[in-house]
């Protein structure tokens, strides 16, 4: 049996496809290969069937629960190109369905639009995407009595320019998102409140690069955010709202195409309207390392240390550090392997909750054609808390079947 697992956690599953040439080296497969092209509009229209074994789908720490899941995800998408624009538009569905827990179904959708304008030295990009997801039983935000999975509605929208002048560019970013939670019911039938998780997040982040030499540049970054809660207070008599800073100095640097990297470290700030909470400031870093081995096979090397929102009793956020690498190897242009490792630490502020997160998967991927594709993947996690309930073991594996024109 196999399990559903969601493509984030295996991105090397995703990786562009390629061929090997007569003396070893890889080519990327061209897109008039795949896609329906319409003049200056390329068609994808695509199919990704799953089957999945999960033998904790409620990330239970006593007596878990194993289910089949099996997933159909139909998405199309269209991109056109001219001269000075670009634009693209993608849109989905993914459909889940419990072998045992039919309660757990769920439908999920997204409308993705993104487009962008070169004006010489400059260039303009935006974009606004409409999701609705779920939040599964067994995550922190969600009851661990709900009946079912919590549905939300996730709207981004973001305009970005950049700008360059002899050895300096200026980038800038403006992003929206707003988060609205459906209402939920308990085991017993009575109701859940969820709306004190509605929120609406701003991002403003502010870059200056100058270029070091050829392949080099230095940089210095400013974001600013902005979280406004729709109930003040909650139910807990909190109120939620915060605002805070990033500052980071970072590096940048492509060693002939074999090794890429983005390198930065900071300080940041988070500051609640609520006293309670009190105020977070500490280091902050980020980094991500692609590296070419050799023409077959590729290292990628990522870490983070952020705050993240959570609406657990009594915690104003989340201090976290994540690591993860990941390993992708052609063994033929046709077969491909790839294994990921992960690792989360998370401290709940205000609170003496603490979690370590472990991550261990493996992927197989084979294209049958250049419209077909098969991946097999399994995986396992481990979360180990000092907080009685929240630590659980999960095997998942997956077996998936990609139709893509």
């Amino acid at each position: 049996m196999f399990v559903v697992i969601a493509a984030t956690c295996f991105p090397l599953c995703n990786a562009s496809a390629q061929t090997a040439t007569g003396n070893g080296s890889r080519q990327e497969v061209p897109e008039d290969q795949t896609h329906i092209r319409l003049g200056r509009i390329v068609l994808t229209p695509a199919l990704t069937l799953r089957s999945g074994f999960d033998d904790n789908i409620f990330q239970s720490e006593n007596n878990p629960t194993s289910d089949v899941v099996s997933t159909i995800a139909p998405r199309i998408t269209l991109e056109g190109e001219w001269q000075d624009f670009r634009a693209d538009i993608s849109a989905g569905m993914e459909l889940g369905f419990f072998a045992q827990s039919s309660d757990d179904d769920y439908q999920d959708a997204d409308i993705r639009i993104t487009s962008n304008i070169d004006l010489d030295t400059s260039t303009i990009e935006g974009g606004i995407s409409w999701q609705q997801s779920h939040d599964p039983r067994g995550g922190n935000d969600v009851a661990s009595n709900a009946r079912e999975p919590v549905i939300y509605q996730d709207i981004n929208t973001h305009i970005s320019g950049r700008y360059v002048a002899d050895r300096l560019r200026y980038e800038s970013r403006l992003s929206l998102r707003r988060l609205e939670f459906d209402e939920s019911t308990a085991l017993d039938g009575t109701a859940i409140r969820n709306d004190d998780r509605n929120r609406t997040e701003t991002t403003e982040t502010l870059r200056a690069l100058i270029a070091l030499d050829l392949d080099r540049e230095a940089y210095g970054e400013i974001t600013l955010n902005q979280r406004q809660y729709d109930r003040t207070p909650d139910d807990t008599g909190l109120t939620r709202d915060s605002a805070g800073f990033a500052l980071y100095g970072g590096v940048r640097f492509d060693l002939t195409d074999l090794v890429k990297a983005d390198l930065a470290a900071g300080w940041m700030t988070r500051t609640y309207a609520d006293p309670a909470f009190g105020n977070i400031g500490d280091y902050t870093l980020r980094g991500d390392i692609d590296w070419s081995v050799t023409r077959l096979t590729s290292l990628n090397f990522n870490a983070a240390r952020a705050v993240r929102e959570t609406t657990v009793t009594g915690a104003s956020g989340i201090l976290a550090f994540d690591f993860g690498m990941g390993v992708s190897h052609e063994l033929r242009r046709w077969l491909q392997i790839g294994a990921t490792a992960s690792y989360s630490n998370e401290q709940f502020q205000q609170t003496t909750r603490r979690d370590q997160t472990g991550q261990l998967g493996a992927t197989i991927e084979y294209r049958m054609n250049r419209f077909t594709r098969l991946t097999g993947a399994i995986d396992h996690d481990m979360r180990q808390s000092n907080t009685n309930g929240e630590s659980y073991r999960r095997f998942q594996s997956l077996i998936s079947l990609k139709l893509e024109i």
